[in-house]
């Protein structure tokens, strides 16, 4: 049985999957089976799999187009390893990255996710931002995950975990990532490795590329976003920082319903979005001067 199963969700990524694939043979760690779940790529990325399962030894399945979440629970269902690590097509690990988590979660049984720093890079290299992902700012994440940024691509799992915790909710289409994490805070300890170890690249690519329309695709993640900040509703008793947190998540979904309403020249519905993320977080200037351009 492997040691650890890497499950990779593709989506048009021929051009970086072999990319990655690489960069996880490539570990110290060699005990690794890599799993690579296709969700029904147009753009030839089939053929790149045979390649690679050739060359690399991958095991892949094709699926039809369902999203990253169904992919990765694919991937996660078919997994033999004791531990699940996550990696999207078009990132890339550090040579140590595995062996750095695995010391970390042998030597402490009650930790159940080890994660890591991270960089955000260009095609050409150039880094646009370092991530300290134990010290995050980002509020939501700060107010229901203690301050883990989690990219789903620094993550190592115990499967005994996530069995726990369940899968990743399909329905949930651009806010999944979020919901599993704050799942697994919630059920089990997370540790952080305090180094870069993982390499995300920075383009328009992949899932962002939708089989379908952009107007389809926002009101899917609109809905989805709504449907999770729902969910944490019904956590309780919220803490001052959490309510605080889940407030301003709310203004941002107004406002971006907003924006949306008033790309399809709906100003009625955008002044109501705007008037909800002034009531959502009052102290916020953004949403009085998009309330205020639907008049103009």
């Amino acid at each position: 049985m492997p040691l650890v199963s890497v499950v990779i969700p593709v989506f048009n990524g021929a051009p970086f999957v072999a990319k990655a694939v690489a960069s996880v043979r490539a570990q110290t760690v060699k005990d690794v089976e890599i799993l690579v779940v296709d969700d029904g790529s147009t753009d030839g990325t089939q053929e790149v799999l045979r390649r690679l399962e050739r060359t690399d030894g991958i095991a892949w399945f094709q699926r039809d187009h369902g999203g990253p979440a169904r992919s990765r629970n694919d991937g996660i269902q078919a997994a033999k390893g004791e531990f699940i690590a996550l990696l999207d097509c078009d990132d890339i690990w550090l040579p140590d990255k595995l062996e750095a988590q695995l010391v970390v979660l042998r030597a402490r049984p009650r930790v159940g996710v080890v994660h890591t720093d991270y960089e955000v890079v260009y095609e050409d290299g150039t880094v646009e931002e370092r991530v300290r992902a134990r010290h995050s700012r980002e509020p939501l994440v700060r107010a229901f995950a203690g301050g883990h940024t989690a990219l789903p691509s620094t993550l190592l799992i115990r499967k005994s975990v996530l069995d726990k915790v369940g899968a990743l909710d399909p329905e949930l289409y651009g806010s999944e990532d979020s919901d599993l994490t704050i799942r697994l805070y919630r059920a089990t300890e997370f540790e952080c490795v305090d180094r870069v170890l993982v390499r995300k690249l920075q383009r328009g690519h992949g899932y962002r590329e939708r089989a379908f329309d952009v107007s389809t695709h926002r009101q899917k993640v609109l809905n989805s976003r709504e449907r999770f900040l729902l969910r944490l509703e019904q956590i309780r008793p919220l803490t001052r920082e959490q309510r605080t947190a889940l407030d301003r998540e709310w203004a941002n979904y107004y406002l971006l319903c907003g924006g949306f309403a008033e790309q399809l020249g709906n100003l009625s519905e955008a002044r109501r979005c705007y008037t909800n993320a002034v009531r959502k977080a009052p102290f916020r200037f953004r949403a009085y001067s998009r309330l205020l351009r639907t008049f103009v």
